[in-house]
């Protein structure tokens, strides 16, 4: 049975197609939507139109006892019945459906079965940079059809970086470089396809750190008052930087015009339940050179900057919260001063390196797995003479307790993390860096489907060899519905 994820509970009576009528049934107002996305699916998928409203076909039924998130389906004789108490369930019941269904021009096949399913970890995701690289509009459609196919629960968008701020903004219009940035209409759009199939989207705006972007076009708002010896900076390892890159974590402005953006972003994305304010990889050194943040450390009885990063990043998720939303951050600040930082907060643990998983866990966070390796996708693990070297067999050895690294400054490099169950890791994510869509896409067919097979079922089910041979056959299906048309 050619299901990825693999379900929890399936009974195959025959494996000779069950036949009924090419048609979806469905009395609930609020799932009109969803079968109108499942339909457009279906002809991508299988080249055949569903008769929506005629019985004999799929039948959709609200079961109010059901578990939220979960389906059952049932194909034995007459209609393919799916129960389902919300619109996840629903959806996860549809991408079944479609994964296992064919079509004649009369009919509808399916093989005689009964499947009930849900997810063990709800954050099931993909990280798409189009901060870095420009992704034209369509492709993101194509990123949301691909997670509704294989039951990937989130889509997040790197929506700013060094390059590029790719949202539209009212209070910083020259953020908005032509062409190199979505529309609200392109949104609002965006917000309704993937609703329609169950996805939900997570903004990212990356800051304090890979901030070119602001500081360029708006410095007055967002750079700092430094002064550096002979006009260059250096890091603490004595490496000449761009002062540019960071931005400024002891002035009113500066964090004011973080909170105007993070506003935005939230009317935006009015059902996002998350915001992401990445929080990684900055040169805070920097602000030890700044008299605005001198002042607010002095002022605020912070030692340095260290205690300075985690009080930035407590503030802004604080921010966060107060709009309604839940704040995710990146394992990128410091263990000094992380009492400051909301425990509402959701940090990925992605290298081990300036917070490792354990001091999370035990500071009370609760973790999305972002292991490096083997759930990073790069440049240089897409070309030929690649350095890196991880495939979709290492993360079907994976698992969402584990964390792995390369990196000879990450402790999971030669001693992988690997941690006892626990609720606290919520589920986890593939991520897709510095690429444009035609470079990435061909990865990510290859390995998002095993990560929804080693996170919707934390324990593993089949071998590699089983889930593989499945693979093969839906991912037609899936490059199907990708398709330019």
């Amino acid at each position: 049975m050619n299901i990825i994820p693999h379900p929890k509970s399936f009974q195959v009576t025959e494996y000779a197609p069950h036949t009924a009528a090419l048609a979806i049934y469905n009395e609930r107002e609020e799932w009109s939507a969803q079968v109108a996305a499942f339909c457009d699916s279906f002809k991508k998928g299988h080249k055949y139109a569903l008769s929506v409203g005629k019985k004999g076909g799929i039948e959709l039924i609200y079961d109010a006892a059901m578990a939220k998130n979960a389906y059952r389906l049932c194909s034995e004789e007459g209609p393919i019945y799916l129960y389902a108490s919300d619109v996840e369930g629903l959806c996860y019941g549809l991408a079944s459906v479609l994964q296992i269904s064919s079509a004649t021009a009369e009919s509808l096949l399916l093989p005689r079965l009964t499947v009930e399913d849900y997810p063990d970890k709800d954050y099931r995701s993909i990280m798409v940079d189009i901060g870095r690289e420009w992704h034209p509009f369509d492709k993101l459609l194509k990123f949301v059809d691909l997670c509704f196919y294989y039951k990937i629960r989130y889509l997040n968008l790197h929506f700013a970086d060094n390059k590029l701020y790719t949202l539209p903004s009212k209070a910083f219009p020259k953020l908005c470089v032509e062409g190199c940035y979505y529309t609200e209409e392109q949104l609002c759009t965006l917000r309704a396809y993937a609703a329609a199939r169950g996805v939900i989207l997570v903004p990212e705006f990356e800051c304090p750190g890979h901030a070119p972007v602001l500081n360029t076009y708006y410095p007055e708002v967002f750079g700092d008052r430094s002064k550096a010896e002979g006009g260059v900076f250096y890091n603490e390892s004595g490496d000449v930087i761009d002062n540019k890159a960071l931005l400024c974590a002891g002035s009113d402005r500066a964090v004011n015009g973080v909170k105007t953006l993070l506003r935005e972003i939230a009317e935006l994305f009015p059902e996002a339940p998350y915001i992401h304010i990445g929080g990684d990889e900055a040169s805070i050194w920097l602000w030890n050179q700044c008299e605005d943040c001198r002042a607010y450390m002095q002022a605020n009885g912070i030692e340095d900057v260290l205690g300075l990063y985690s009080d930035y990043v407590g503030r802004i998720a604080s921010y966060v919260l107060s709009l309604g939303k839940t704040p995710i951050v990146w394992e990128g600040f410091p263990e000094k001063g992380s009492e400051k930082i909301p425990p509402e907060t959701i940090v990925i643990s992605w290298e081990n390196h300036y917070q490792t998983t354990h001091q999370l866990l035990a500071e009370g966070f609760r973790l999305i797995n972002a292991s490096w390796k083997p759930l990073y996708i790069v440049p240089s693990l897409c070309m030929p003479a690649g350095d890196v070297n991880w495939n979709a067999k290492d993360i079907y050895e994976w698992n969402v307790y584990n964390w792995q690294h390369w990196w000879p400054k990450s402790v999971a490099t030669l001693n992988p993390i690997t941690i006892e169950p626990t609720e606290q890791v919520i589920g986890a994510m593939l991520c897709a860096w510095e690429m444009t869509f035609e470079q990435e896409i061909g990865m990510i067919m290859a390995h998002l489907p095993v990560l929804s097979e080693r996170v919707w079922g934390v324990k593993c089910t089949r071998s590699f060899a089983d889930f593989e041979g499945q693979f093969r056959v839906i991912h037609n299906l899936a490059a199907r519905l990708i398709q330019d048309r």
